[in-house]
């Protein structure tokens, strides 16, 4: 015998999967709008704490401004103090080799035989004039000044007789180049 099937069950079945289908894209919709609103309530959590830190730093830098600018002004006044220390230690310098100098200018002189009537240092030009008893004793004073002078150069300027109270003196004018160290 032949059975036929007379309810609709293949109408019945596609319905069905067309209600299924439609069930899972309705589902799938509702699922990516709920990640959608997860990920954009995160981020407006993570932007609104982002911007509550933002405020509470820029009222911490403005709290901390005149810690910046009495630093800047320490900075400031350091400098020109350390500058005032550097122009201390030139002069200190400057100081004692003036005084090293004029003291190897002294001990190289030949006593009772030459006198100096100008002494001029400027920079490292030292400038000597005086009167000798004659050109040996110029001479000499001369060879002790460049062996006494670290690293100098001495050059006679000129010579020439010159009577001095009855008694016929050299007169004479150096230059020395002194190379402080």
């Amino acid at each position: 015998m032949i059975q036929i099937n007379l309810l609709p069950v293949r109408e019945w079945r596609r319905k069905e999967a067309v209600h299924q289908e439609i069930s899972i894209f309705v589902l799938s919709l509702v699922l990516m709008a709920t990640i959608f609103l997860a990920v954009w309530i995160t981020v407006q959590g993570k932007l609104s704490s982002e911007r509550r830190e933002l405020i509470t730093l820029e009222k911490e830098r403005e709290k901390l401004s005149h810690v910046d600018s009495n630093i800047k002004s320490i900075n400031k006044r350091q400098r020109e103090i350390e500058n005032k220390f550097r122009a201390i230690e030139k002069l200190q310098q400057g100081r004692t080799v003036t005084v090293k100098i004029l003291d190897k200018v002294v001990s190289s002189l030949p006593l009772d035989r030459l006198w100096l009537t100008n002494l001029s240092l400027k920079g490292n030009d030292l400038e000597l004039a005086g009167v000798a008893l004659d050109n040996h004793t110029v001479a000499l004073f001369m060879q002790r000044l460049e062996a006494s002078l670290i690293r100098s150069s001495v050059h006679l300027k000129n010579t020439h007789r010159k009577p001095v109270q009855g008694h016929d003196l050299t007169e004479f004018g150096l230059q020395v180049k002194v190379k402080v160290p």
